[in-house]
């Protein structure tokens, strides 16, 4: 009670002194005169907190992981690749956002993933080209190493180092065998679904997969 008391008549001392003043600071209602109305105008406010609201940031999706090429496409070293894909209107600038765990990659200044689209990210670049349509955002991982042919955890951090997403991807146990070798990728079933389950990833329709486009089972399924 004693600092509820402090505060109300710190308030009213600050309300009334302003009337002092010839900018009337404290002339909330602009009628030329500090009173009982721009007291009770602040009253409303009094106990809020003035910090600021935590860093929120949009949401993204890993969407497609290509593990393990078939031979026939290449060495893995030339054909591996991660895609992300942007489910709001708007676009997103990755500048502080990271890869982690599996890859290490961190996106500049230049990195922007367009409203409703993608953003590729590949072990060897100049390879992967050759397939991405043109223009499509992309980025070569900087780390150097593959990925585990048998499963890992790819995880993407937003500016602020949390994990907004993490997908523990494996060769079994629920996961769709055929993106391991056999030439698929594997795909993310559809938007809508859990991004991070083992149902909601099924094996691409296109041999190597769709880098930087719609994944070939979106609309497939029923995501309820």
């Amino acid at each position: 009670m004693r600092r509820n008391v402090s505060g109300l008549a710190a308030l009213a001392f600050l309300a009334i002194s302003h009337t002092v003043h010839a900018q009337c600071t404290g002339d909330l209602n602009n009628d030329q005169t500090v009173d009982l109305q721009d007291l009770l105008s602040l009253l409303v406010h009094y106990g809020d907190s003035c910090s600021s609201d935590p860093d929120t940031f949009p949401p993204l999706h890993i969407s497609e992981i290509h593990y393990n090429p078939n031979s026939n496409q290449g060495n893995d070293s030339d054909w591996e690749f991660l895609e992300l894909y942007n489910p709001n209107d708007a676009p997103v600038a990755l500048e502080g956002w990271r890869l982690s765990n599996a890859v290490s990659m961190t996106f500049d200044e230049n990195d922007t993933i367009p409203g409703l689209g993608f953003f590729t990210i590949a072990r060897n670049l100049d390879s992967l080209s050759i397939v991405l349509p043109a223009a499509a955002p992309s980025a070569q991982w900087n780390s150097g190493e593959g990925l585990n042919n048998t499963g890992e955890t790819i995880e993407l951090r937003s500016p602020d180092d949390t994990v907004q997403v993490a997908v523990a991807y494996e060769d079994d146990d629920g996961w769709s065998p055929e993106p391991d070798g056999q030439g698929p990728s594997l795909e993310w079933y559809d938007v809508g679904l859990p991004n991070d389950a083992p149902d909601s990833w099924t094996f691409s329709l296109i041999l190597g997969g769709t880098p930087g486009l719609p994944n070939s089972s979106w609309g497939l399924s029923d995501p309820e």
